[in-house]
This record gives structure tokens, sequence and C-alpha cells, in this order.
């Protein structure tokens, strides 16, 4: 019951009108994903754009998770399923957006707890 994404790659990392705020956007088209990511700027250091990540979402612990460039857990505040998988989150009070064009069914299960932890490696 995981959602992992190998060969993702950060789009673009952006600003926001909140001061020292970025927003990373991540698109895996093997999977036909996209995550978009509100992160202080401190944890954006280490990404760049056009980096290729694995970004690896799980209900249960991470085994590579304290290694990663960015570990954290987060919350689910809704999950909509109309053509695909659309899950809004937070982590750390800031947004998470994650959309699957196309979500296996385990992929669909990994949000059945309102808690999961996120990996981007």
């Amino acid at each position: 019951m995981v959602v992992r994404l190998k060969n993702a790659i950060i789009e673009s990392i952006e600003d926001t009108e909140t001061r020292k705020l970025k927003v990373l956007n991540m698109v895996s088209k093997e999977e036909g994903a996209r995550v978009v990511l509100e992160l202080p700027e401190v944890l954006c250091d280490t990404m760049n754009p056009k980096d290729e990540v694995t970004i690896v979402i799980d209900s249960k612990p991470i085994a590579r998770g304290p290694n990663a460039k960015l570990y954290a857990e987060g919350k689910v505040f809704r999950i909509k399923e109309d053509t695909g998988l659309e899950v809004v989150g937070a982590i750390g009070g800031l947004r998470l957006v994650l959309t699957i064009s196309k979500p296996a069914a385990s992929q669909r299960n990994t949000f059945d707890s309102d808690k999961f932890l996120l990996a981007i490696i």
C-alpha cells in the first residue's frame, strides 16, 4: 500500500506570496502523476529544477526515509476520485496535492488512514 513515483522530475521551484516559502512542482510521466508541495525555502536547498527524484508516500514508516532529501509526516484532508485520484493534504501546515490519472487500488488504499509519510529520495 504505497505510492512510489520513480523517475519523477522536479519541474520547477517557485516563489510564493509568503516570504521564505517555495512550491515544488514534481511530475512522473510514467505514472501519470503530479505532486505539488509547499516547503520552507531552506528545505529546497538540496533540490533543483530538472533533478530526478523518487517520491514515496506510505501509511507506514519508509525504510530509506532517514536518508532522503525530505522525510515528513502529513495529514490527509480531502480525497477526490472523479477522474483518477486527487489527494489534498498538509505537512506541517503546508499544502500537498497529489494527482494520479490512473491509480492502482494499492495507491488509493495508502490514504485510507488520515496520516501518511512522504520521502523524496
